[in-house]
């Protein structure tokens, strides 16, 4: 999975998501991967707010394996089209990439789990005495 969000620029962001998703799909395409386009978020001017897509690679050529060191903030300056006075502009996306693993069922019994609760130590007064504020699942 790939989920691409527009940050910091406004509509220039959501277009710069944009170019990074057509980028994506291209190359997805051209390795011979199936791209198919699970959420999005459009905006008026063509870019997108969000967008999320699932990459299927192939056993030879994991899309993920691949991917993975895509996830971060990807930042571009240029004159946006947004833009009326021909000024350099910074914007940022982030683009998480996440495995697609296959769910698991787990079946816990409540009896086997032990509930301990603890106060804190130190300074703080009566709300140290009175707050029981962590919680451990054993």
């Amino acid at each position: 999975l790939v989920e691409i969000h527009s940050g910091e620029g406004g509509e220039e962001s959501a277009l710069f998501a944009a170019d990074l998703l057509r980028m994506y799909t291209r190359c997805a395409e051209r390795v011979g991967w199936s791209v198919r386009e699970l959420t999005s978020e459009p905006t008026d001017l063509g870019g997108y707010r969000t967008v999320v897509i699932a990459v299927a690679g192939v056993p030879s050529r994991p899309a993920y394996g691949y991917l993975k060191h895509e996830g971060g903030v990807h930042r571009v300056q240029r004159v946006p089209v947004t833009e009326s006075s021909g000024r350099i502009h910074t914007s940022a996306v982030g683009v998480l990439v996440m495995p697609d693993v296959d769910e698991t069922e787990v079946d816990i019994d409540p009896a086997e789990v032990r509930v301990d609760v603890y106060r804190s130590s130190g300074p703080g007064g009566q709300g140290v005495n009175a707050t029981d504020s962590a919680v451990r699942l054993t």
